[in-house]
């Protein structure tokens, strides 16, 4: 969202900022896409998690994961474009689209098609996420920097232990 001129007063080459943007958006990706990975897998594995998991849950993650492997292999396109020309498209679209531009497409109508599978995809989550459990990620927890100290034990038990007054009566209000 940086306006170009703010790199050419910086003295930032295009080519720079578009090597820079390879180099650490290919080390950022490998490492989100192994994350999300282990994630995927433990979703897909622990009996738990599984059961706990909507088709909503599966389906998000296995949406960023593709988004992730597309971004990855745009690399490749990219690296035919280390002038940075390629990398300033991008630059004018999204500030186009940031300020409603009319035909801010207009300006990556040329790009290779790799990113505007990436490009579809990355705003095709923006449109789902209000329905997904991401939407979570908006929320300010600020009440627990200021609760009380506690710690949650789960038990692995299948059925609560007894108490002293005898067995555990099951719950008949949730019925009614």
């Amino acid at each position: 969202m940086t306006p170009l001129w703010v790199f050419d007063a910086l003295g930032v080459s295009h080519g720079f900022k578009q090597v820079g943007a390879v180099i650490v958006g290919g080390i950022a990706g490998v490492m989100a896409l192994v994350g999300g990975g282990m994630l995927f897998h433990r979703r897909w594995t622990d009996p738990r998690i599984r059961k706990t998991s909507s088709f909503a849950d599966i389906a998000i993650l296995a949406i960023l994961l593709l988004q992730l492997w597309l971004g990855l292999l745009t690399i490749f396109a990219s690296l035919g474009h280390l002038d940075g020309h390629e990398m300033t498209k991008f630059m004018a679209w999204a500030q186009g689209i940031f300020t409603f531009e009319a035909g801010a497409a207009a300006y990556i109508a040329d790009v290779a098609p790799i990113f505007k599978l990436h490009l579809f995809l990355g705003l095709t989550i923006f449109l789902v996420f209000p329905f997904t459990r991401l939407v979570h990620m908006l929320s300010v927890p600020l009440r627990y920097l200021f609760r009380p100290g506690y710690q949650v034990v789960r038990s692995r038990r299948s059925a609560p232990l007894p108490t002293r007054a005898g067995p555990v009566a099951p719950n008949r209000s949730a019925s009614k």
